[in-house]
């Protein structure tokens, strides 16, 4: 039997299986079985996401990240597993309390804080599309919007954020014509004030409603203070309960790369447990 090491950690509600594979004897072929195998609830570890830590070929970073899904599927970004995997790196002495890591979404750069705070700088977002209307299947239209912040995610904005049907509609909306090949993660959000909204995600890839999402909080927050809604800083409350931060600068229409830059989002991270898992 084969045996593998393993990490747990939880971010805002988020918990993720992590493996270091600094030395590289797992096969990236391997990643997406066990990533089924491990995150498997009740059968397994149990997690939303499979991390793997690995060396950088990058000069400037000081190791890569590789992140699936609990379903087998590749992901380019994940919020809360980059704040988690650093703070892992940086118990494994793989760097410093700051830092910079590969992901395929870009650089990533981090700062680990006291308490289990872990701050993650982000690539700019990219791909904005503001007010699209989309046909549902009981014949209402819905007005959303969409950005990339490492990831694809369609922000809806909603009155009742306890009632709303997040599996259903989510479902239906991340499977919408509009957004193929690959699909959407979708964020229903309710705005409480100008620096605080309450964020519920349907998340691709896990096919459900998770405790909270770190690239969902940011789309919530940028796409809330482009409606006018919010104002940076933004405090995201997710399904968890716990509070991340999302911060950013807004850029001017005359000379703006990104509809915003020096993005970060900022929480808690806990790492809960290690183990050994035979397969």
């Amino acid at each position: 039997m084969k045996k593998i090491k393993f990490a747990k950690f939880v971010a805002a509600g988020n918990d993720f299986v992590i493996i270091n594979n600094f030395d590289l004897k797992i096969k990236p072929k391997e990643y997406p079985y066990l990533a089924k195998k491990l995150c498997q609830q009740k059968f397994a570890v149990g997690a939303d996401g499979f991390l793997v830590v690995e060396p950088s070929s990058r000069k400037n970073c000081d190791f890569k990240m590789v992140y699936y899904n609990s379903d087998g599927s590749f992901a380019t970004m994940c919020g809360n597993g980059a704040r988690s995997i650093a703070y892992y790196a940086y118990e494994l002495e793989l760097c410093e309390d700051i830092t910079n890591f590969e992901t395929a979404a870009g650089i990533v750069s981090c700062e680990i804080k006291s308490k289990g705070n872990v701050k993650i700088k982000l690539p700019d977002p990219r791909d904005l599309r503001q007010n699209i209307i989309l046909n549902l299947k009981n014949a209402e239209k819905l007005k959303v919007d969409y950005i990339n912040t490492g990831v694809p995610h369609t922000v809806v904005f909603v009155e009742d954020i306890d009632n709303v049907d997040v599996y259903n509609l989510g479902k239906e909306i991340r499977f919408n014509k509009i957004f193929l090949p690959e699909g959407t993660n979708v964020d229903f959000v309710k705005v409480k004030d100008e620096h605080n909204i309450y964020v519920r995600t349907y998340e691709r890839g896990i096919e459900n409603e998770t405790l909270s999402c770190g690239t969902g909080v940011i789309a919530s927050a940028i796409i809330s203070s482009l409606n006018g809604y919010t104002k940076p800083l933004v405090k995201c409350c997710t399904k968890s309960g716990e509070i991340l931060t999302v911060g950013f600068k807004k850029n001017s229409e005359e000379d703006f790369i990104s509809v915003v830059s020096d993005l970060y989002l900022e929480g808690k991270v806990y790492h809960t447990f290690d183990g050994e898992f035979y397969l």
